[in-house]
């Protein structure tokens, strides 16, 4: 009775923080993320080499609130070379086309609850 009693406390805690601060579980690229009320942001920097090199970033999931974006853009620049905004149901491969340097994907997180799974590679177009 103890231990139902204690774990029931823990679940109320972690209901509790999710609804107020938002809570992200999960490790990208890997496995998909949950989302709850989570409002956020995460950079990953992408090194393309080559002649013909893009940067892909596949996305898929399944928001029921907020909304997810993802930018691609060259380091140390301010502006996005590419941004695309998801709400609801969404599966897409993004490919974006890279010199040789270094790239920012930076995923954003507005009010986001549902599930997410992201991956981002660069990759050299071999025809």
């Amino acid at each position: 009775m103890r231990t139902l009693l204690f774990l029931a406390l823990i679940v109320g805690g972690v209901y509790f923080y999710a609804e107020r601060y938002g809570l992200a579980v999960g490790y990208a690229p890997f496995t998909p993320v949950y989302y709850w009320n989570y409002t956020g942001e995460t950079r990953n920097q992408v090194r393309a080499t080559g002649i013909r090199a893009f940067v892909k970033v596949t996305v898929s999931g399944d928001l029921r609130k907020g909304s997810f974006e993802v930018e691609v853009r060259r380091a140390g620049q301010t502006s996005p070379g590419l941004l695309k905004r998801y709400q609801g149901r969404f599966a897409e491969e993004i490919r974006y086309p890279a010199d040789a340097n270094l790239y920012d994907v930076i995923f954003r997180f507005k009010d986001a609850r549902g599930q997410i799974r992201m991956d981002w590679v660069a990759a050299r177009n071999e025809f």
